[in-house]
């Protein structure tokens, strides 16, 4: 493997066209210098400069060489540099998974105070589709979990619980059962249902599980992939549909939601943090941001929706 730091010399030797200049430039001796052009010559098996009078010049095949190592130069600077971020605890970016919900109600709130609290950082959200859990790629991960499962928590990565979401009713204003409170969900058999992502495994075993526990079948009469076009679908008449509190919260469509009972669908929302970013600053206060978020889940009250976190 070739020694970076010769490469850097050769470099800034051809730069300066002096071993005395580039001895001057990065505070070695001369002979230094010319030892490690020396010794890297030898590495890769050919010459990389020739004498001309009293000085030297390099040669083509040294010219390529140092073209060629800019970019393993560079990433090697990339890397010392990310080494002292997480020896300092800075970092100039922080990438975060979520899950659709949790992406529209809190990310934007969280990141207004992180770009405050935390002027140079970049933030990268994604949003996640698979529920399954993380591929390692981004630092902090908000996830939902079905409350009855064993955690699963992918390694390298730390699990903090930030609260449980509580599924309301969606109804069409004109509903016959929108002027509820409170709703028991064996009052919800015979009415048409939109199933409103389908794409989400997590929630469509917990709404499963409930309406089995309840003892009645969903007669679904359409399914959407997202939860915009779900709710319209519920805006338009087409039928009821079952959605968490975070859903409910940022949603602007004319839809009743109504608490559900006997029982309560709830999910549970977890955060998950890389182990390589947990003692930096702007992670941490991301989760303290995120469970305190989650702390509100429990003072949702439908009548209150739309509501801006």
């Amino acid at each position: 493997m070739l020694d970076l730091n010769r490469l850097r010399i050769l470099r800034a030797v051809i730069a300066s066209g002096s071993v005395s200049e580039t001895a001057r430039r990065l505070g070695y001796r001369p002979s230094t210098v010319s030892q490690h052009i020396h010794t890297l010559e030898k590495e890769v098996g050919f010459a990389l400069v020739e004498r001309v009078g009293r000085g030297i010049v390099p040669t083509p095949a040294a010219i390529d060489l140092a073209a060629a190592s800019a970019d393993a130069l560079a990433a090697m600077a990339q890397l010392n540099a990310t080494v002292r971020d997480l020896r300092e605890g800075t970092v100039a970016s922080l990438t975060i998974g979520s899950f659709a919900s949790a992406a529209y109600a809190w990310m934007p709130s969280v990141t207004r105070t992180l770009r405050q609290e935390f002027p140079g950082l970049t933030l990268e959200l994604t949003i996640m589709d698979v529920p399954e859990g993380s591929d390692g790629t981004v630092d902090l991960e908000v996830r939902s979990e079905f409350p009855s499962d064993t955690p699963r928590v992918p390694p390298g990565y730390r699990r903090t619980i930030i609260g449980a979401d509580d599924y309301f009713v969606a109804l069409p204003p004109d509903h016959v059962l929108a002027d509820r409170e409170v709703i028991s969900l064996s009052e919800l058999s015979g009415h048409d249902w939109v199933e409103y992502d389908f794409r989400d495994d997590i929630s469509t075993e917990i709404i499963k599980f409930a309406c089995s526990s309840a003892g009645i079948t969903p007669r679904h009469v359409a399914r959407a992939e997202d939860h915009v076009t779900g709710l319209a679908f519920v805006a338009a008449g087409i039928g009821l549909a079952l959605v968490p509190a975070l859903v409910a919260s940022w949603s602007g469509f004319d839809v009743r939601y109504v608490k559900l009972v006997n029982p309560t669908p709830q999910r549970r929302i977890v955060v998950l943090l890389k182990d390589t970013v947990r003692t930096n600053p702007a992670a941490r206060r991301t989760v303290e941001l995120l469970a305190d978020l989650g702390t509100r889940l429990t003072d949702l009250d439908p009548a209150d929706f739309p509501e801006r976190w």
